[in-house]
């Protein structure tokens, strides 16, 4: 009896270690073709999450998911009028998602901005469609409604399980998995509306190499990505930060340091879901989480307009102070 044809990637992926290697882009792509057209049994679906995981991703396997993921889910580059993309799989256990503060300033001062992510992967964190609601966000139930509601100018969520269901799928067999996969990765290279700027929070240092490589792929002109608060992109007031820029128009790859804004902060044990909104208010005082706002807000306004870091913390704070 011949072996099923996705036993070829499994073997690649799984050999001893002297005869092991990466999947080439090529095929990675054949690979997540497979994958998303559901010709793989669930033992091999389980094996290739651990065995990728196991060896850790490369850019041109990741390249290559990406590809097949957006030509799967229709998300070939069009001409957009997005400013910047912003994603949002991680959720938030030490602070609140300030970052979607960052995202209402943006939308205020007529940028057209969309967030895409998912929730309910990891117990114990708070993600955002919890917070959509009192801060006037709408959730679009597709890519088509994502692009009007955008170009109306409302600051819009769009959930992976609106354009991309078969990805969320496999980001929750976490739970069976025990473990993270390269999905957790991809889905925040996607960039469902094809913005000219994309924003993501990593974790884990080096990763950086992999989303400057993989962002070549989603239409985007310029991407960051940076180690945010929780994995999310949201920038740490109180910590150093490398920014890492990647212009696909010119071919630089740019890491630019963002100094700390406010001393060091000891998180609270506590919070509400509530305090994110009385901040925006002005009824609660909250150093780090302004900071963070207006933190988060400069390195957009870095990466849309491409100005200087001092330029781009002037404007985010003239946005922050004369807000509505």
């Amino acid at each position: 009896m011949r072996d099923h044809p996705f036993s070829e990637y499994l073997r690649i992926l799984g050999k001893g270690p002297k005869s092991r290697r990466p999947l080439s882009q090529q095929e990675a792509e054949l690979a997540m073709q497979m994958v998303l057209a559901e010709q793989v049994t669930e033992k091999q679906l389980g094996a290739f999450l651990l065995l990728m995981r196991a060896n850790g991703e490369t850019p041109a396997e990741l390249k290559g998911f990406i590809s097949a993921i957006r030509a799967k889910f229709l998300l070939a580059p069009t001409k957009s009028n997005i400013d910047i993309d912003f994603s949002a799989y991680a959720g938030k256990w030490r602070y609140p998602p300030y970052f979607l503060l960052s995202v209402k300033l943006l939308v205020n001062n007529g940028y057209k901005v969309l967030i895409h992510g998912d929730s309910g992967q990891i117990e114990h964190r708070q993600y955002i469609d919890l917070f959509l609601a009192e801060l006037n966000f709408k959730q679009a139930s597709s890519i088509l409604e994502a692009k009007e509601l955008v170009s109306q100018g409302f600051a819009v969520y769009l959930p992976l399980q609106n354009f991309a269901p078969q990805l969320r799928k496999i980001l929750h067999l976490k739970t069976e998995l025990g473990v993270r996969t390269v999905f957790n990765t991809a889905v925040k290279l996607l960039n469902p509306l094809n913005a000219k700027h994309c924003m993501q929070g990593i974790y884990h240092k080096g990763v950086e190499n992999l989303h400057h490589a993989a962002s070549s792929l989603n239409g985007a002109e310029q991407n960051l990505a940076f180690k945010g608060e929780g994995g999310e992109p949201e920038i740490r007031p109180d910590a150093l930060t490398h920014l890492y820029f990647s212009d696909h128009v010119k071919g630089e790859f740019k890491d630019i340091v963002l100094p700390a804004l406010i001393e060091r902060n000891l998180h609270r044990k506590k919070w509400q879901t509530e305090d994110i909104l009385q901040l925006w208010n002005g009824k609660k005082i909250d150093k780090y989480g302004e900071a963070s706002v207006i933190a988060t807000t400069a390195v957009s306004l870095m990466l849309v307009k491409s100005i200087s870091n001092q330029q781009a913390l002037l404007k985010a704070r003239q946005f922050w102070e004369t807000r509505a």
